[in-house]
């Protein structure tokens, strides 16, 4: 268990509060909008900024009280930044082996990390030589070797290629089962695909701890009201379909299409649907483009600033939101538990997207 109730003022005002605990199990995602907060209370976390007061404990061992403070080094963490920061002067095995002299116990050898990360063929080159996503790599390989107890990850793979996220997420996802991760990030398809418990970081404090579905769905929260109105929804795959390139599934018994590449195997699927993404009509459309069509019923009506107004809508075991005009709202005549069909125009997979 991780608890925190950590101060940072400056002139007698408070720029950070952060308060609340999280089991340290699997991937703990930190979200929220630039300047949130989220960089500051993973540095508070780690001990890298010595300017927090209040309180923190992790496994039960306090880490911050007001006489005590322990140092980062023997906080028993391991930090990936956004940035690899490795050593210049040494190349990538140098900067592995220097990792190794500092662990008790390491889950991994060099060499089993090279294979699983494709890094083998860059061990004896210099940094210089390596691109953003091969220094990463080797980021959070040293970052491994050193034994944590803790990983903590800020951003680690915003800036990178396609093949190194795709390779990297997997990854992540399967350390978390041997080392607990806290995970700040800015893609809500990381979040969803990462953890199951969401740090929602809005001006400075938690905002709320959960599950991530539910803080999206929930409309009184900074999510709902701005740019993260979308959630990400699970489809049942059923067949490949070689001829479009599209995986035929079923949201919630109702069929759907995916398209994406063609899947090494069958699995269940989860997609964003943003709320802009989803058209609502009271009688079925014919002759469009849109393929898409669910059968939903209008859970909640929430008006939002200016002349939007977000729908939660029910599609029978899952929600999605749609965000139309009160003009739309008016003339479609909407009202609670009115039975209405949503056509998604859009959606993207979780696993693959930036």
């Amino acid at each position: 268990m991780l608890k925190f109730d950590l101060f940072k003022s400056v002139n007698q005002q408070t720029l950070f509060h952060f308060q609340g605990q999280v089991d340290l199990q699997g991937i703990c995602c930190v979200f929220g909008d630039s300047g949130s907060g989220k960089t500051s209370f993973l540095r508070a976390l780690a001990g890298l900024d010595s300017g927090f007061s209040g309180s923190l404990s992790c496994w039960g061992k306090p880490w911050l009280e007001s006489t005590l403070f322990i140092k980062t080094e023997k906080r028993n963490i391991g930090m990936v930044f956004q940035e690899p920061r490795l050593f210049p002067h040494l190349d990538a095995l140098g900067n592995l082996k220097l990792a190794t002299k500092k662990a008790k116990n390491s889950l991994y050898t060099i060499n089993e990390l090279a294979d699983q990360l494709d890094f083998k063929a860059l061990l004896n080159k210099k940094v210089q030589q390596l691109s953003g996503g091969q220094k990463q790599r080797i980021a959070i390989a040293r970052a491994i070797l050193t034994g944590p107890d803790l990983l903590l990850m800020d951003e680690p793979l915003s800036s990178l290629d396609r093949h190194s996220r795709q390779l990297l997420l997997p990854f992540i996802k399967k350390l978390s089962e041997q080392i607990p991760i806290i995970y700040i990030t800015h893609s809500m398809q990381e979040v969803f695909y990462l953890s199951r418990t969401m740090i929602l970081i809005h001006k400075g404090e938690i905002e709320s701890i959960g599950d991530p579905q539910s803080l999206f769905l929930n409309h009184e929260l900074s999510l709902a009201k701005h740019k993260h109105s979308g959630v990400m929804i699970n489809v049942q795959p059923l067949c490949w379909d070689e001829q479009f390139s599209v995986v035929h599934g079923l949201i919630d018994n109702q069929a759907v299409i995916v398209a994406m590449e063609k899947p090494s195997q069958l699995q269940e699927i989860q997609i964003k649907v943003e709320s802009k993404d989803v058209i609502i009509a009271t009688e079925k459309i014919h002759g469009s483009s849109l393929q898409n069509c669910l059968n939903v019923t209008v859970e909640q009506i929430e008006h939002l600033p200016a002349t939007s107004v977000l729908l939660t809508l029910n599609t029978g075991g899952q929600k999605i939101l749609a965000k139309i005009t009160i003009k739309s709202l008016h003339e479609l005549k909407l009202q609670l538990n009115q039975s209405i069909f949503a056509y998604i125009k859009a959606m993207s997979i979780a696993q693959l997207d930036n």
